[in-house]
Order: C-alpha cells, then structure tokens, then sequence
C-alpha cells in the first residue's frame, strides 16, 4: 500500500511538473525605446535603390549622415514615443519610433507612413 501511495504521488509530481505552462517562457527580451541610444548615430535603412538616412545629435541638430553639417532641428513631442524635425528644405515632419536599441530602431514618418527598422552605421 505505500509503494502504491509513493508511486502515486510520484507520479501526480511529475505531471505537475510536465503540465506547467510554458508559453509564457519567452527567451527573446522586448525591444523598447531606450532614448538614451538613439542620438549620435547614423541611422539607415535601404529600400531597393533607395536609402533612407537620418542623424539625431544630442544637442537637438537633426544632421547630415556624419553628425557634421545641420540640416534642421528635432524634439521629442510631450516625452513621448514622437518626435519632430524642422527642416528649411523639407519643413516639418512628426517621426513615431517605437523601439531603439543600440544597433537598431524601428521608425515611421507620419501616421501614415510605413514602419522601417533602421540600423546603426
């Protein structure tokens, strides 16, 4: 009767363990905007022929692909995941980012606008 109870209890051990719910085990951390890595770096992406670049300093010059000449400003809107640039040539354009890590952001211009994962050259 005991070995019965301990095979028994052994094996309800062993079903609890096999029956824990495993979906919620996910390996791959989120990616979030961590905006303290998304300034002094070129930031590019390329569509077929096309390349899209962009270069954010710090000190709130929106920047030709080498940091150096400024071609506008930018500001993040409210704290938020939202930014603007003011350019004289192009003028004003709202940028959502919604994650940036140091090797990589994902970006789209205007609400309407396509969502493009850009990468740190």
């Amino acid at each position: 009767m005991k070995k019965l109870f301990a095979i028994s209890l052994f094996m309800l051990t062993l079903a609890l363990v096999n029956c824990k719910d495993k979906s919620t085990d996910d390996p791959t951390p989120a990616k979030t905007l961590n905006k303290s890595l998304f300034t002094n770096k070129h930031w590019n992406v390329v569509q077929g022929s096309n390349s899209i670049s962009h270069y954010f300093r710090n000190d709130g010059n929106y920047c030709s692909t080498d940091g150096q000449l400024v071609l506008g400003t930018w500001q993040w809107l409210n704290n938020s995941d939202s930014l603007e640039t003011v350019e004289p040539s192009f003028g004003r354009a709202v940028l959502y980012v919604e994650y940036c890590t140091d090797t990589e952001m994902k970006m789209k211009i205007s609400n309407t606008g396509a969502w493009k994962i850009y990468t740190k050259q």
